[in-house]
């Protein structure tokens, strides 16, 4: 049992020695000798003075350990005297018997309420360029031989690694006295474990964000585990983070969380995420994003994305913006992919192809040179019906009634000023193609155009579009220069129907037929009535083969002349029960101003009931744009069609005076029977007269029948 008795001994012998050494080599390693150590080595590899508030304590039981006390460092020359960086204490644990084998164990590291201060002065100098390393000429290359960096990380892994690495309550504090600008990350607590360069890199981090002015935050968490390749960059597989926003813009905290698969190469200064997912209460995407250093150092990002959900209504909302549409629902729902491309003066969406609302968006853009931004863009979708997204009309005055209280008068269109001179200043180009657009109730097809903007003026030239089975080209432009934004329009359409057409614009469609139009108008660059009343140039009009509802020229013509019939003894004819007009021919043109059309060659030929004949309606009057209330007096002339079908005015039939007013579905229509009874009279008179000369008729004519009528 002699070995038994000799193993006990050596045991007893080598705690003795461990004891005693644990006792005695503390008070055997100077402390100052160890703060002046400190000292030497900040001044050495930084210039600047380190501050030691205390001991350095060595201790070998319960476990090998050194600990630092609170440690200063100065800040730059004229940075004021606050510290550059500075902690409250920091342990480290070491494993005893790994080191006595020859490999060095750190059981952990602890440092509490680390601090650093990062500022940049007014002149924009930054308290820590002296601490960067300064260029060097870059010795050429050797012409082989392996990368020394991966094996150093090779030899070291397995004997050199430090079991935990944790921070409690660090805080960063950056401040920028040239622009005012300020972040801050605090209570930051950081938890690394086992970092031994050949294994895997458990990592836990949490902390908060502010910046300022106004005051933003953002709370946030991480977890991954990272491991390092042979090559030298890392990878974690499992990253989670977790970030509540909170500040302006945001009404109220918004949370995302973000799921990826991550890797990091240092010697190309690239992130990878792959298998990206971002969720939170507006919005779900999933894909690729690549953050890299690009030329002059400047960060790179690509993304490949696809958007499973986003509602931009709610997101909104979260940044306290209103949105106030026609339709509750439009913008909730946005799917589809996007490829982008980022750096710090631009963003490119090289790809878009989203369903927004159920219409299908395709193209590109991109918005360049963020101080004052450019934005470029191509876009197409299969169809927009743009009055779900403009601002819902006003509850009508009756509603107020039926409730039981006043009705509160309409506010006048304002003009959206404000907007427009905000977007006459972005620099804007680009195209639209919409195969069908819905409009204040107006349907397009195939529309086309072309979108400019910049130093106070906006252009859509030129715009082509298909509407209710004819063509449309126009062009407008807005000049914000001038204290009220003015409009200038130019408008040309061909064989539109015009039914269709007017029941949008007005509700009702009072004429049927093919139209074509166009102008020349200006105006303020306002919104209902407000714009229609503004408006001043010129319009003409024409249609053929159609009809105008509600209104009969022909019955009130027919009646008149049942009138004028019986003063010479004469049956009447029968009139058209129609309550409408058939026309083979409408024209019209003349000036606008302020809102007012008035047309002085007004031509309509009218079908009438009997075969063979029309009626040819011409006169002067007006159109009211903005109430559709019209004001014409007319004359309506009998003409007959010969079997050549040459047209000749009917000399036996007195042309009809006509006063037509009133608005689409009220029209009225009133003969002017005064002028017409005198007109007949003296047609009889010159036949009782005899052979007089023209002149010398009318004129006996007219005597006579002075005094009747009063002229």
């Amino acid at each position: 049992m002699k070995w038994m008795r000799r193993l006990l001994f050596a045991v007893a012998l080598l705690v003795a020695v461990l004891v005693a050494a644990g006792l005695l080599l503390p008070r055997l390693v100077d402390s100052e000798t160890l703060r002046s150590m400190l000292v030497i080595a900040a001044r050495t590899h930084t210039g600047r003075e380190l501050t030691v508030d205390g001991e350095v304590r060595f201790a070998l039981l319960p476990r090998p350990a050194v600990v630092l006390p609170r440690l200063r460092l100065a800040n730059a020359e004229g940075f004021g005297e606050e510290p550059f960086a500075s902690l409250e204490e920091a342990r480290a644990n070491l494993r005893l018997w790994p080191l006595l084998r020859g490999r060095l164990q750190v059981a952990s590291v602890h440092i509490d309420r680390p601090q650093l201060r990062l500022m940049v002065d007014a002149r924009g100098r930054s308290n820590w360029a002296d601490l960067l390393p300064q260029p060097q000429p870059q010795p050429a290359p050797p012409a082989r031989g392996p990368s020394t960096s991966g094996s150093v990380m090779s030899g070291l892994a397995g004997r050199v690694g430090i079991g935990q690495l944790t921070l409690r309550e660090a805080d960063i504090l950056w401040t920028d006295q040239a622009s005012g600008r300020w972040a801050r990350l605090h209570d930051l607590d950081i938890a690394l474990g086992a970092l031994d360069p050949g294994g895997p890199l458990p990592l836990s981090a949490s902390g908060v964000i502010d910046t300022g002015d106004p005051q933003r935050s953002a709370q946030l968490e991480l977890a991954a585990t990272a491991q390092r390749a042979a090559n030298g960059s890392w990878r974690a597989e499992d990253l989670r983070l977790e970030a509540v926003l909170g500040g302006a813009p945001l009404r109220e905290a918004l949370t995302l969380r973000l799921t990826a698969d991550a890797g990091f190469d240092p010697a190309q200064t690239r992130l990878r995420l792959r298998r990206l997912m971002l969720e939170g209460d507006p919005v779900q995407l999933r894909g690729e994003l690549t953050l890299a250093r690009g030329d002059d150092a400047v960060p790179v990002l690509g993304a490949q994305l696809h958007v499973e959900r986003l509602n931009a209504r709610a997101l909104a909302t979260l940044l306290g913006q209103t949105v106030t549409t026609a339709d509750p629902q439009a913008l909730t729902r946005i799917e589809g992919d996007l490829d982008i491309g980022a750096n710090a003066s631009e963003i490119n969406l090289a790809r878009v192809d989203l369903a927004v609302d159920g219409s299908h968006w395709r193209g590109t853009a991109r918005v360049s040179d963020f101080s004052d931004p450019a934005l470029r863009f191509a876009l197409e979708v299969d169809r927009l019906d743009l009055d779900r997204y403009l601002p819902g009309e006003p509850a009508p005055a009756q509603h107020a009634q039926a409730a039981g209280t006043e009705p509160t008068p309409a506010a006048p269109a304002g003009s959206p000023a404000e907007a427009l001179r905000r977007l006459s200043r972005l620099d804007l180009d680009g195209t639209l193609n919409v195969a069908a657009l819905t409009v204040r109730g107006l349907s397009f097809e195939r529309v086309a155009l072309r979108a400019r903007s910049g130093d106070g003026q906006m252009t859509l030239q030129p715009v082509s579009a298909s509407l209710y089975g004819g063509s449309a080209e126009a062009s407008a432009q807005v000049d914000v220069r001038r204290s009220e934004p003015a409009l200038r329009l130019k408008l040309a359409a061909t064989d539109v129907a015009a039914g269709p057409l007017l029941a949008a614009l007005t509700g009702k469609d009072a004429l049927q037929g093919r139209i074509a139009l166009g102008g020349e108008l200006t105006g303020a660059a306002a919104t209902g009535d407000a714009l229609l009343r503004s408006l001043n140039g010129t319009a003409r009009l024409s249609s053929s083969d159609g009809v105008l509802k509600g209104i009969n020229a022909d019955r009130s013509i027919c009646k008149a002349r049942a009138v004028m019939a019986r003063t010479r003894d004469k049956d009447a004819e029968e009139c058209d029960p129609s309550p409408d007009t058939r026309f083979s021919a409408l024209r019209m043109s003349g000036p606008i101003a302020a809102g007012v059309w008035r047309s002085d060659d007004l031509m309509l030929e009218q079908v009438r009931f009997r075969p063979g004949r029309f009626y040819r309606i011409t006169g002067a009057g007006t159109l009211d744009l903005a109430s559709s209330e019209i004001d014409y007096r007319l004359k309506a002339s009998s003409v007959r069609r010969g079997a050549d079908r040459a047209a000749q005015e009917d000399a036996h039939e007195a042309p009809v005076p006509l006063r037509v007013r009133g608005r689409p579905g009220a029209f009225k229509v009133q003969p002017e029977l005064k002028d017409a009874l005198r007109d007949e009279a003296v047609r009889r008179l010159q036949e009782k007269l005899g052979p007089k000369s023209d002149g010398a008729r009318e004129s006996s004519g007219k005597t006579m029948l002075r005094g009747l009528f009063g002229r």
